[in-house]
């Protein structure tokens, strides 16, 4: 039992900078080489009669020391893990967005809903929100899957099960973890530049400088551009979203993200 407990931590050793690509810190070496020493003088020394209560309690602090080397990296990871796949999904998400308005001849948006209605789609989810405008998207064929709205880690989000048929199942609550951004009174935004944000989570609260859940990603935010591409922003103390060389990532006038647009944000159904 010690001579597995040495082995496993010797395996965690060599794999620590695995779990985030980052070396492991010499504080944590030089802790578990302690520890392995320690428990290698108890393998010499163990008697054919088995283990003194003294070595079972060595070995359950050991397994606690690993637990704490480990599982901050092992989360670290996860975070990491589901940060690129929402960086993938947020991807594909601007690519439905662009290629609805190369079809449309804008962003989805209260005009193309009504568009869509007279060719005879009736099944676009009620209400004004993210999922409202973004399942026309879906609607048209310009996404073909409900999971690309899935953003993993966020609160109550979950894949779509692709049940399209219906105004209450297309891209239903949970199913979208994107918020969508607008121009005011229902328009889509017109003034874009290549950096223009078009969707992004994860999302906490909505107003003129929306708040972000910081848990999922580390601290980061992930957003879908104009362009096409996908990046991600730290997220500050108080939960708005940073913007290098802004005052506030939703900020209007000089060096706006949005041109001369005033951006809306529209929520994710289910956040409020």
């Amino acid at each position: 039992m010690i001579y597995l407990a040495a082995t496993w931590l010797r395996s965690i050793i060599s794999l620590e900078g695995n779990f985030t690509g980052i070396p492991t810190p010499n504080k944590n070496r030089s802790v578990a080489s302690k520890t392995i020493d320690t428990i290698m003088k108890l393998k010499n020394t163990q008697k054919m009669k088995g283990f003194t209560l003294v070595e079972l309690l060595v070995v359950i602090a050991i397994i606690a020391v690993l637990a704490g080397i480990a599982t901050p990296l092992i989360l670290k990871a996860q975070k990491a893990g589901d940060r690129t796949k929402a960086l993938a999904n947020s991807k594909s998400v601007v690519g439905g967005l662009l290629s609805f308005k190369s079809d449309k001849g804008a962003y989805p948006c209260r005009s193309t809903r009504e568009l869509l209605e007279d060719e005879g789609i009736d099944y676009l989810p009620p209400g004004n929100d993210a999922n409202a405008y973004l399942a026309q998207l879906v609607a048209t064929d310009n996404i073909d899957t409900e999971k690309a709205f899935f953003a993993p880690g966020v609160l109550g989000a979950k894949e779509g099960d692709n049940i399209k048929g219906s105004s209450d199942k297309l891209l239903a609550r949970g199913e979208n973890s994107f918020a969508y951004i607008m121009a005011e009174d229902e328009a889509p935004l017109t003034d874009t530049k290549s950096y223009t944000p078009l969707v992004i989570a994860p999302i906490k609260s909505g107003g003129d400088n929306p708040r972000f859940d910081g848990g999922p990603y580390g601290d980061k935010y992930v957003y879908g551009l104009v362009d096409g591409s996908s990046s991600a922003g730290d997220i500050a103390e108080d939960g708005t979203a940073k913007s290098s060389g802004r005052e506030s990532f939703f900020q209007t006038g000089r060096d706006s993200l949005f041109g001369n647009d005033t951006p809306v944000v529209k929520l994710p159904t289910g956040i409020q």
